[in-house]
């Protein structure tokens, strides 16, 4: 059959593959022996067969193990310098050149006069303050981590002399004549600063190389922290007065400008208030028109007896119009027709004052309110001004903290480890596709 190679063929098969491999005895020196080989190579390679594949044929066992023992000592190679030598730098560093830091730790909170108790919890979501607590908390926390804190704190403590110190290393130290980006940095690096949303207490921790300057830092940090306070409980006080004090304001300046009118009415009309003047006018008018009835029941009374022409009758007739003249210009004077010296009728000015007066009344009732709510204001602010209650002060510490020795020269070693498995198993997957 022909799909069964027989033995004396794989025999033969066997034997001109050796015959390829196999030296001649009688080949020249190492000389000839290079110029021959390259030439037995070249033509190899020229019919199109590969000298490597064919040694791999030949002898497999021999190739395959040096092709392993040289990408194990690859892989022992790259161990050594990714994983071994760096992580035990670090260590040696960590452990016999870091220098130690000393922390200090303050826990503070923003208070409000106005918050209910912590055990009403319903009462401390309900409170007016709650919500304006809660954002000044977040904003005393980023104004700790934030340039302007640096340049508060400038005029009082030099951190670049306090973390270059002679005792500080070359790893943790802040480093000389760093721009403002990069002091902030370090500082972020050198504090922590966490606020806890549920209690609203924010947590503070200063790390230094020494346990007086981490004290110092701190206690600094919490001044400025309660003069921020201060001045954000002051601006919430003002922006909450100020619109009561301008409504105030404002009806003030109505009611003074009222108040111009009606003296300058009274000015102009000589008279105090029109509603006098024509309660006078009428009383006159009711006297006037009294005496004309009674003039002329008795002049009834004296025509009985006596003729008209008499000296009597006329006397009394010449009263009576003379009393009804000034009736009918009394009448006048109130309510229209000749308005005499005065410039207009009483009914007139009275309209006009009337007027004034309601307004003036208006505006008193606007002023009154307006006052009621200055002062309702000005209560509410004080109830709602905030203050920084300190519930742990700068600590001082005996025994440095940082840096975890052990935890730094642990995670350094794990991180090396895992880049190294990470590049072994990239270079495994590159070489199986290929």
């Amino acid at each position: 059959m022909t799909g069964i190679v027989k033995p004396a063929d794989s025999e033969r098969q066997d034997s001109s593959v050796t015959n390829l491999t196999r030296v001649p005895s009688n080949l020249p020196n190492s000389k000839e022996k290079e110029s021959s080989d390259g030439t037995i190579i070249d033509r190899l390679r020229r019919s199109g067969l590969d000298p490597q594949k064919l040694l791999e044929i030949t002898l497999p066992n021999r190739t395959a193990k040096s092709s392993i023992k040289t990408r194990h000592r690859l892989i022992v190679l790259g161990f050594l310098l990714m994983v071994i030598i760096p992580s035990s730098v670090t260590s040696i560093y960590i452990f016999f050149f870091a220098s130690n830091q000393y922390h200090s730790i303050a826990a503070f909170a923003i208070r409000s006069g106005s918050s209910a108790p912590a055990s009403d919890f319903m009462g401390f979501l309900m409170s007016p303050g709650a919500d304006s607590t809660e954002s000044n908390s977040y904003i005393v926390s980023d104004y700790v981590q934030s340039q302007t804190l640096l340049e508060d704190i400038a005029s009082e403590v030099d951190l670049t002399d306090i973390y270059n110190r002679s005792g500080a290393d070359w790893l943790f130290r802040m480093g000389e004549d760093l721009p403002i980006e990069e002091r902030l940095s370090y500082w972020n690096s050198m504090i922590d600063v966490d606020y806890d949303s549920t209690s609203g207490v924010i947590y503070l921790e200063v790390r230094s190389f020494d346990p007086r300057d981490s004290l110092r830092i701190s206690s600094l940090v919490m001044e400025k922290s309660e003069k921020l306070v201060n001045e954000l409980s002051a601006k919430n006080r003002r922006e909450s007065v100020r619109y009561a004090e301008e409504a105030v304001a404002k009806s003030e300046t109505r009611l003074k400008a009222i108040r111009k009118q009606i003296l300058q009415y009274r000015k102009e009309t000589q008279e105090v208030s029109p509603e006098d003047d024509a309660k006078i006018a009428l009383q006159l008018i009711g006297q006037l028109d009294n005496r004309i009835s009674e003039k002329k029941a008795e002049r009834l009374k004296f025509l009985s007896y006596l003729d008209t022409e008499s000296p009597r009758i006329r006397l009394l007739s010449e009263e009576i119009a003379a009393l009804e003249n000034q009736l009918q210009l009394e009448k006048s004077r109130v309510g229209g027709g000749s308005t005499g010296s005065m410039g207009a009728s009483i009914s007139e000015r009275l309209a006009s004052f009337s007027e004034l007066a309601l307004e003036e009344e208006f505006a008193q009732d606007l002023f009154t309110t307006a006052l009621a709510g200055l002062e309702q204001a000005r209560q509410e602010a004080n109830r709602n001004s905030l203050y920084l209650a300190t519930f742990i002060p700068p600590t001082l510490s005996d025994r440095a903290q940082y840096p975890n020795r052990l935890l730094y020269s642990l995670s350094t070693f794990l991180i090396l480890l895992g880049a190294w498995l990470l590049c072994v198993l990239m270079y495994y997957n590159i070489r199986d596709r290929n």
